[in-house]
Order: structure tokens, then C-alpha cells, then sequence
């Protein structure tokens, strides 16, 4: 799933031309963070290049990835950024990567009401599908569906990492890979 699958391609592309136009260039190495679980935000941005994974640290102290942004998402906490609440996630790079950004008030005056409410309900509807495919499937489905949107994971990311987003263990995944791979034809 990407951005393009909850709005019109048009729209994606004018808050992309907005982001890449005026925003600021902000270069994060690995294990940089764009936001951190409490920080207050107020900006948006397009990834432009490299990987960034969304995380929250459980009560028993493990990293619990909740999603990942790849080349051409939207990044930020914007649901946090529209109440002025602390975020409740870490974004964190997970190689080099480089960012677009620009104050949400700025957006909003670039874009206006209409198309900020268009906004929220993509990102809004984007959140919901994702915490819905996380009940609903299983997770060789959802490791399926992350490897076709992101086919080279296995190269820019560590099994480690994978599986906290999947939620299961690295060996876990491991056997899941080789399932697969048995399958195939």
C-alpha cells in the first residue's frame, strides 16, 4: 500500500510539488530520529529517499514497529500535529535518508481547508487499513504484502527489524522466508 491508494493521484502530486518546492531538506543517518515518542511536531514531509520505520517502545521495554515510510510517503505524525499532542511514536531511519518538509500551517495555507480535510482523511484512512490488516491477517500475509511493496527489505533491513513489524520472532520469520521459498515454483 502506498499513499496513492487512499487519494487522487493529483492531489498527491500538488502536496509533493509543495513539499519537494519549499520544504526544507532535513538528512537523517541510521538510527537518526525524525520524531521521538513525546516530542511535540509540527511539520509534514515526503521521503525522498531511504527508509524510516514507526515504533513504540512496550511495556516490557522492546521495540514494537507499528509501520514503515519508503521512498515517496508522506512522514510525520500528523494526527498528533493537528491536536498539538505529543506523539505517542519513534520515527527513526533505518538507513540514510532525506526528507521534505515544511510547518503544518504552512500546508495549510498552501493547500487550503478542502484539500487539508482531504488530507487527514487519507492519512486517517491509511492508519485505520493498516491496524486492520495487523488483526485480520496473518503474518506471512502481511510479510507478503510488505515484500511486494518493498521487494530488496531483506537488503536494507535486518531480519530483526521485519519481524517486530510482522510481530513475531526473527526465527519465526526465518522459517516463514523458507516456507516460501519452497513454495515457490
Amino acid at each position: 500500500m502506498t499513499y496513492l491508494d487512499y487519494t487522487d493521484r493529483d492531489f498527491y502530486l500538488a502536496i509533493k510539488q509543495l513539499l519537494l518546492g519549499t520544504g526544507r531538506k532535513v538528512e537523517l543517518g541510521r538510527d537518526n530520529y525524525l520524531c521521538q515518542a513525546g516530542d511535540i511536531t509540527t511539520t509534514l514531509g515526503i521521503l525522498v529517499s531511504g527508509t524510516l520505520k514507526y515504533s513504540i517502545t512496550a511495556t516490557n521495554g522492546r521495540e514494537r514497529i507499528i509501520s514503515f515510510a519508503f521512498t515517496g510517503d508522506l512522514v510525520g505524525n500528523y494526527s498528533c500535529m493537528r491536536n498539538h499532542a505529543p506523539s505517542m511514536l519513534d520515527i527513526v531511519a533505518t538507513e540514510s535518508s532525506i526528507i521534505y518538509q515544511l510547518p503544518v500551517e504552512q500546508i495549510d495555507a498552501a493547500i487550503g481547508l478542502e484539500h487539508r480535510m482531504k488530507l487527514s482523511e487519507a492519512l486517517c484512512y491509511q492508519l485505520l487499513k493498516s491496524t486492520v490488516n495487523d488483526y485480520c491477517q496473518s503474518p506471512e500475509e502481511r510479510y507478503l504484502a510488505l515484500n511486494e511493496r518493498f521487494p530488496d527489505i531483506h537488503n536494507r533491513m535486518t531480519n530483526r527489524t521485519i519481524a517486530s513489524y510482522l510481530g513475531i520472532t526473527p526465527e519465526s520469520l526465518s522459517r516463514l522466508r523458507k516456507r516460501l521459498l519452497t513454495r515457490q515454483p
